[in-house]
């Protein structure tokens, strides 16, 4: 039903503006969804299980700072290392919302809302109001960015494809993948029955961990800048894209696929509104009606 109203808005927006169709245009679409996409999936499970994780954009943004500066610091740094820095970057901040969240049973909603403040606070610290742009970035990760395939499919969103595969898999055919669906529609009856729920929890915050600093080098190659307030505020544009595309807030539904589906339609609502020259404004305020009539139709379904 999702794919079809994703496809309904495309149409109707392309009759309007028939430019929004054309290949750059449907890699622009590609390209300016592939951060929220990949951190989508990446906090699903947590959602799944009836949690939220909001240090997400933080830690994009951190991820992002620090890969820039050892470019800076390392001309010989790779994009691919830089894809193995990112997730580790991330892995920190989600190993410490496991152990809290988890391990002391607080509300992930808060642990994660002061994990926020915290590690934008230290991007902050540590960047010390420097900024790089793409003169400091590899020219191996440039030339990565600039890739796409079939002239459409940009090379960050052949990897979130990848992805979303993938997890979808796990979720639907993996033992502990199902685990997280059973503990989202009743935590203590999966306790009693024998799911290790402190090791899917603690697990789901460091995959959503790594997820977000993964995505942090999918910015980089986005915007070939960054600075301390890279990604501010972005992580509710993630909750969007997941509760639109069909994850329950109330645990125990949903795909990674979904919410692949979701963050592209709420990027094409908000590009179609930028194509048909409405004001940035009403588009924050749409963003918000979809977020509120998805969380109707969560419950009233």
């Amino acid at each position: 039903m999702l794919f079809f109203i994703l496809i309904i808005t495309v149409g109707l927006t392309s009759f309007i503006n028939p430019r929004f169709v054309t290949g750059s245009g449907t890699r622009d679409l590609f390209n300016s969804t592939a951060v929220v996409a990949i951190m989508a999936v990446g906090i699903t499970p947590i959602v799944i299980m009836k949690h939220i994780d909001l240090s997400i954009a933080s830690t994009v943004g951190l991820s992002a700072w620090l890969i820039a500066d050892m470019c800076h610091k390392h001309p010989s740094f790779t994009a691919w290392q830089a894809f193995v820095v990112g997730p580790l970057i991330g892995v920190a901040v989600g190993v410490v919302n496991g152990i809290l969240v988890a391990g002391l049973r607080l509300p992930a909603l808060v642990v994660t809302l002061g994990t926020l403040y915290i590690v934008r606070g230290l991007d902050y610290v540590i960047s010390n109001s420097v900024d790089y742009n793409a003169q400091q970035l590899p020219e191996s990760m440039n030339k990565m960015a600039a890739t796409s395939y079939f002239g459409v499919l940009p090379f960050q969103f052949l990897l979130v494809i990848i992805f979303m595969v993938l997890a979808s898999f796990y979720m639907k055919y993996r033992k502990s993948g199902r685990d997280r669906y059973a503990i989202g529609s009743n935590p203590p009856a999966a306790d009693l029955v024998g799911i290790p729920v402190f090791r899917r929890t603690f697990m789901s915050f460091v995959f959503s961990g790594a997820v977000a600093g993964m995505a942090g080098v999918f910015y980089l190659m986005r915007f070939a800048q960054v600075d301390a307030t890279a990604f501010y505020g972005q992580e509710l544009a993630v909750v969007a894209a997941v509760v639109i595309g069909g994850i329950s807030i109330m645990g125990g539904v949903g795909t990674p696929h979904g919410a692949v589906i979701g963050a592209l339609l709420v990027q094409t609502i908000q590009l179609a509104l930028g194509a048909l020259g409405v004001d940035a404004f009403w588009k924050q305020a749409i963003n918000g009606a979809l977020l509120i009539i998805a969380l109707i139709a969560d419950r009233r379904l």
